[in-house]
């Protein structure tokens, strides 16, 4: 038997924006999460936690955090409204400030693994692998489905071309809800070489033209789809759901084990840090003088002592072109800098070199 949209408008729409609290919670799990909202879309994977979820300052309207309610949350970091209906749960209002419009034929949506959820986010517990979803569906006249229906890219083996080029198979289908879905003509297939637009069959070649791709489907009046991440290496590669591919990272005007002659120590940390989906970059710098190590501080913009702990780690932004500007040039002494890039994913690459200044 088909089974039959739900959504959290009035009526059939009502029950998949709602919560109902649970008494117990289930067990951490990794997560994929994802809220398309236009200018500031979420997507994210992420592992859950038992941290309750209370929207309304009451707690007696608590949510696990090892629902969809609590992974929510977490993707959003806390950024999405809710009413609480008792008998009901949680309503969801707005994710990061966009809200319904007025329209009642509108309204947020929980799909999960690829079918509309037949719980609501509050008792909708999670499982390892769980994929999540939130749009603003607009429904049918019978309210059974949605007229605008999430997209599906699937790509197949990576392969090397005798250009140099690596090439994939792509293939866009749109989810019909019920387990099947068709092939979509016309959808555009972004963050290779270059876009490319599917033929009748919703098959594409893309020409990946990066280290690590991150590709998408889109075509107007339907949901984006999920993000592929791509890995390339010798010979081919694949394309996964899940990111799992570190950001490249680079250090820029210091090289391993260089000697800067006295005054001319680095004042100018800097570097690349490149991930389809952004990456944040972060160090620790160490100085060792006559035995003794101090470790910059970067909220006091100076060297401290060595601590147990050792070194602060110090923020240096989330741009690809990553720097950071020392109070002052770096004073002779042998240092040891690690710098590191971690992507929205949590996927983590770690640079470390040693410099010397000559006293």
């Amino acid at each position: 038997m088909q089974r039959r949209v739900i959504g959290s408008t009035a009526g059939a729409l009502a029950a998949m924006a709602l919560m109902t609290p649970l008494a117990h919670a289930g067990s951490p799990a990794k997560v994929s999460v994802r809220a398309e909202v236009p200018a500031a879309r979420v997507e994210t994977t992420l592992t859950t936690t038992r941290a309750a979820i209370v929207k309304d300052g009451d707690r007696a309207h608590s949510c696990t955090g090892t629902s969809v309610a609590g992974a929510l949350e977490q993707a959003t970091s806390g950024d999405w409204d809710a009413t609480w209906v008792d008998g009901l749960g949680y309503t969801v209002d707005a994710i990061r400030g966009l809200r319904a419009p007025a329209d009642s034929s509108t309204s947020w949506t929980l799909w999960l693994n690829g079918r509309p959820s037949m719980t609501g986010l509050c008792d909708t517990e999670l499982h390892d692998g769980d994929d999540v979803l939130e749009f603003l569906c607009t429904s049918t006249p019978d309210r059974s489905s949605c007229l605008n229906l999430p997209l599906d890219l699937t790509t197949g083996r990576v392969h090397l071309r005798s250009d140099g080029d690596y090439v994939t198979q792509a293939h866009v289908a749109r989810l019909k809800g019920d387990g099947t879905s068709t092939p979509v003509a016309g959808a555009t297939i972004r963050g290779g070489a270059k876009p490319v637009t599917t033929g009748a069959d919703g098959s594409a070649q893309v020409v990946l033209g990066y280290p690590d791709a991150a590709l998408f489907a889109s075509r107007a009046g339907d949901v984006r789809s999920a993000t592929l991440h791509c890995t390339l290496g010798d010979g081919g590669g694949s394309c996964g759901d899940r990111d799992r591919a570190a950001p490249v990272l680079a250090v820029r005007g210091i090289s391993p084990g260089e000697t800067f002659a006295t005054g001319e120590g680095p004042r100018m940390l800097r570097g690349i840090a490149r991930d389809p989906s952004g990456a944040g970059v972060a160090f620790r710098l160490t100085r060792r003088v006559d035995g003794a190590c101090a470790a910059f501080d970067g909220r006091r913009a100076r060297f401290k002592r060595c601590g147990r702990r050792g070194a602060p780690l110090v923020d240096a932004g989330d741009g690809p072109r990553w720097s950071y500007l020392l109070a002052a040039r770096l004073g002779p002494g042998g240092y040891r800098l690690v710098v590191y890039a971690t992507d929205d994913a949590g996927n983590r690459r770690v640079v470390a070199l040693r410099f010397t200044v000559e006293g």
